[in-house]
């Protein structure tokens, strides 16, 4: 923690005006995903230096287990929404110490219910604009790779890593599909619009009749002029 920032902040050092070099530490957070009632809000490190100075060291802790889908959306931390499905983790392996196969298999469906409610989600934050497509293709493979994690180790379903991908692919595929089309289209509209703006300039037209016989806001005409001719 202290040597990651430590590394940071020599990559950032400067010299202020009194010829002192400082180093920037970034702002650090860590992040705790199994519940523990031992953990505090904050991890404190004492820096003892050799002349008996000391300097605390703090980092603010965040308790995942303390937020849902819904908590990580309304703070923007998109990355983190697939790792609600490792909440189950310790449900499971409590479950599979016991044999519990009934609670395993109810913990089973809680899984695949919640990749399905997380992947849809991603989708709704990638329809708003709120995330990029990569990061959508991100999120789902995620949500595949922990849902494979918690079969693998724990469920033992031979149909539930099938059901995954077949749900998490039917949502990306046609949707990235669709907006990539629909970025290409807008590119041939612009495309046309400055062959047919700067052809009609070319045989003498100005700005005003330009506009007024395509049907082009005068001022993307003058923007397509600015831009192409000087």
């Amino acid at each position: 923690m202290f040597e990651y920032g430590f590394r940071k902040g020599k990559e950032n050092a400067d010299y202020g005006g009194d010829n002192i070099k400082r180093l920037y530490f970034p702002k650090q957070k860590v992040i705790f995903f199994e519940e523990n009632k031992n953990i505090e809000d904050s991890l404190k490190l004492m820096i003892v230096f050799g002349d008996k100075k000391e300097f605390l060291y703090e980092v603010d802790v965040m308790k995942y287990w303390e937020y849902n889908d819904k908590d990580l959306i309304e703070k923007k931390m998109y990355p983190l929404i697939p790792l609600q499905l490792f909440n189950l983790r310790k449900k499971l392996n409590y479950a599979k110490k016991k044999n519990d196969i009934n609670k395993i298999k109810e913990l089973s469906i809680v899984a695949r219910n919640l990749a399905e409610k997380l992947a849809i989600e991603s989708k709704e934050l990638f329809d708003q604009d709120e995330i990029l497509g990569e990061d959508f293709h991100s999120m789902l493979l995620a949500i595949q790779n922990l849902i494979e994690y918690l079969n693998r180790n724990y469920i033992d379903d031979e149909n539930l890593e099938k059901e995954v991908n077949i749900m998490t692919k039917s949502l990306y595929d046609p949707e990235v599909e669709k907006k990539g089309i629909e970025k290409g289209i807008e590119k041939g509209i612009e495309k046309n619009q400055v062959e047919i703006v700067l052809n009609m300039l070319g045989e003498g037209l100005d700005e005003a009749t330009i506009s007024r016989f395509t049907k082009i806001d005068i001022g993307r005409v003058r923007e397509i002029i600015k831009k192409h001719l000087n």
